[in-house]
């Protein structure tokens, strides 16, 4: 006589193996889709971060040429909505480049003093910026370079990474974004 587990039709023995395949298959999917949807938010972090440090830079750019109280309006205009406008912290412009971004998240950092033409205050120099002394290849002085800084999502009002799926992936705060450029003598 034979034993009972060699005594199993084959039938049975290929129900057996699709019912493994079965259970195999949806560990499988569930790992894949899991990495699949890290991925996605890996991936859309990134791309947040570079869009945040490409508006900085833009913004930077923009006062190195153009600095005076239009032109850090139109600066903060430029980082958060993509447009250099005057008007953008009055009213509403459109959406801004990235869900959350604020203009109360973007810090312009001078040197010195900016005043306008009747010597009245606009934004007082920033502590610890100072100009930059140029000198030329033999080492004599050859004047000074003012340096001006656009942080996006300073320390104290970071910008927030959201996530697609809030309960898979956390939410977190970026670092701060600092582009620094040379303010233009023209």
């Amino acid at each position: 006589m034979m034993p009972w587990w060699r005594c199993a039709s084959g039938r049975d023995s290929a129900i057996r193996q699709q019912g493994a395949a079965a259970i195999e298959l949806a560990a499988i999917m569930t790992i894949s889709i899991t990495l699949l949807f890290g991925v996605i938010e890996l991936s859309r972090a990134v791309q947040q971060y570079s869009s945040l440090v490409a508006s900085a830079r833009a913004a930077a750019r923009l006062l190195t040429s153009n600095l005076g109280p239009d032109g850090i309006e139109r600066a903060r205009c430029l980082a958060v909505y993509g447009r250099a406008m005057s008007g953008c912290e009055h009213g509403s412009t459109g959406a801004p480049l990235l869900t959350g971004l604020t203009i109360d998240q973007v810090r312009i950092s001078l040197p010195s003093d900016l005043r306008d033409t009747s010597g009245i205050l606009l934004q007082a120099a920033s502590a610890g910026l100072v100009s930059i002394q140029a000198r030329t290849a033999d080492g004599t002085a050859a004047g000074t370079i003012d340096v001006l800084t656009v942080t996006l999502g300073p320390s104290e009002q970071p910008y927030r990474f959201s996530p697609l799926l809030p309960g898979w992936v956390p939410s977190f705060a970026f670092s701060p974004v600092s582009v620094s450029m040379a303010v233009s003598s023209n």
